[in-house]
Formats: C-alpha cells, sequence, structure tokens
C-alpha cells in the first residue's frame, strides 16, 4: 500500500511539474496551405499570435519578440485576448508587448471575448478598451472590428478581416448553448458581405477571418473564407493523442477544433493553442505556441 501511495504522489508531482513548464514555455508551431496562386504570386509568411491573457516570457516578453523576428514574417496577424479584461491595470504587459510588433511586419489584431468585454460594459471597465485601442493604433497596429481590409501579400490580393460576436456567444453554461448559427442572434453574419467572395482561381483575393471563437470554426469557413484563423480554447486544457483537446472554457468537451490544422472544403481551419491562460489556468500535452503559417504555391 505504501508503495501504491509512493508512486502516485511521485506521478502527482511530475504531473505537475510538467504543468509548470508548459504555462512557462512556448513552442513554435508551423503550418503550411496553399495560397492559391497557381505559380502567379511568391510564397508569403505570417506569424499568428492569441490568447496571451499578459502572459510574459522573459523580461518584457523578449523571448516572444524575438520568436516573431527570427521568423521573419511579411504579416503579423493577432487573434484577440492578448490582455486580461479590466479596467486598465492588467493591460499594460499586453500594451507594452503589441507595441513591438509594427517594428516586424504589419501587423492586423481582432478583438477577443476580453476585449469585447471591456468593450460593450463601459459601465463596468470605463475607457480601458478605448485607451487600450489608442496605444495599438498608435504604434500603428490595424484593429478589425467586424470589418475587413484588402492588402497586397506576396504579390497577390489578400483580404483580411475581423470578426466580433457578443460577449453572450463565449458563456460558460452546461449544457453549453451552442448556437447553430448567427441568423437570428446577432448582426454578424453579415461579415461575409464585406469580402469580394470570388474564388482566388477566378480573380478575388485570397480571404483570411480573425475569428476568435473556433467553436464556430465550420460556420466560419463554410462562409468561403480560405483561411481561418481562431483561438479562445487553449488547446483543450489537456490534449489527448488522436483526440485533441478535451474541454473548452465554455465547458465543451472534446471540441472539434481546439488547436490544430483542418481542412473544410476548400478551406484551411488553424486554432492556435495560445500563448497563456486564465479560466482554467492548467496546461497538459498542451504547449503554448506561436503559429508559423507558409502560404505556398500549388504543386
Amino acid at each position: 500500500m505504501i508503495t501504491v501511495i509512493v508512486c502516485l504522489f511521485f506521478l502527482a508531482l511530475l504531473v505537475l511539474l510538467r504543468i509548470f513548464y508548459e504555462n512557462h514555455t512556448f513552442v513554435v508551431t508551423r503550418y503550411d496551405v496553399d495560397s492559391g496562386t497557381n505559380g502567379t504570386g511568391d510564397d508569403w509568411k505570417i506569424v499568428f499570435l492569441s490568447d496571451l491573457h499578459n502572459q510574459e516570457y522573459g523580461e518584457g516578453n523578449e523571448k516572444l519578440l524575438r520568436a516573431v523576428r527570427d521568423e521573419k514574417p511579411d504579416l503579423i496577424l493577432v487573434g484577440g485576448d492578448m490582455l486580461i479584461r479590466s479596467t486598465g491595470e492588467k493591460s499594460e504587459k499586453a500594451a507594452r508587448f503589441m507595441e513591438q510588433l509594427p517594428s516586424i511586419a504589419p501587423v492586423y489584431c481582432a478583438n477577443g471575448n476580453h476585449e469585447q468585454k471591456m468593450k460593450e460594459c463601459e459601465e463596468e471597465y470605463g475607457k480601458a478598451y478605448q485607451n487600450y485601442k489608442k496605444r495599438l493604433v498608435d504604434a500603428g497596429i490595424h484593429m478589425l472590428e467586424n470589418e475587413a481590409c484588402t492588402l497586397k501579400l506576396g504579390g497577390q490580393n489578400v483580404q483580411i478581416g475581423g470578426l466580433e460576436i457578443p460577449v453572450s456567444f463565449f458563456a460558460k453554461q452546461v449544457p453549453w448553448k451552442h448556437y447553430d448559427s448567427f441568423c437570428d442572434e446577432s448582426p454578424e453574419q453579415l461579415m461575409p458581405e464585406q469580402f469580394d467572395m470570388r474564388p482566388v482561381k477566378d480573380g478575388g483575393p485570397y480571404k483570411i477571418l480573425l475569428a476568435h471563437q473556433a467553436l464556430y470554426a465550420e460556420t466560419y469557413a463554410d462562409w468561403g473564407m480560405n483561411l481561418v484563423l481562431c483561438g479562445h480554447l487553449h488547446g483543450g486544457v489537456v490534449r489527448l493523442p488522436g483526440i485533441g483537446g478535451i474541454i473548452s472554457p465554455q465547458l465543451t468537451l472534446f471540441p472539434k477544433y481546439s488547436g490544430e490544422h483542418s481542412r473544410r472544403g476548400e478551406s484551411d481551419i488553424i486554432v492556435s493553442k495560445g500563448l497563456g491562460g486564465h479560466s482554467i489556468p492548467i496546461r497538459l500535452f498542451d504547449r503554448a505556441e506561436v503559429v508559423v503559417i507558409c502560404g505556398r504555391q500549388e504543386k
């Protein structure tokens, strides 16, 4: 009996040490996608960051900044929840980190549920969101709040949109009320109307959607996006081989998309495991990550 107790103690200790390690380190995860240009454009590289939640890797987040710089990206995309919602005191680390990104590459940023709640609930958070946004915009970051913009990337036209959905779509509920569509719940179903929906092969732009809530990944793909980038689920907290993440912040068990690259029709869906933690500050077999996406010519 004593042997069993000792073995369980050391197993629990190893698990705790692993969780501590994973909460304080990150990896660079690389994915290739088809840029759809069929030889008419150049390859491109995007760094995708999400869910930092004020985490710091080294003094002033220098380790994280160095990892981004070393990739020499053409573009940096941010998927939201870089801070922890507050009246402002918990946004300083995130703001300082974000302000340094435009010196590396152009930055386009969408909001997550933490920024969205600060934005929706001024009576609780005051002008904290507006102050945070101003710092980012003054640093040269393009904020995408239910809007899309067009730019050149690798010689091809690319449209990038940032989707915002009300914080009610992030509520913790058991069982979780999963809205199958936005049609009757919010106006964000109109987001596709901001995109040129022609296929790339017919002269349309390559379409990228930043959408924080990964539980609707298939909805976004079905809108006709070429690349859907999500976060929020923190990799599912604990990842199991062949299964993936086990739980979402909404307490949904075994979410289909939680930290991987998937294909749905003509769309690539990439969900970041995020860089920090908040609601469930645990990671097990679920390293935080910087996501690097390379757009390649179709072979």
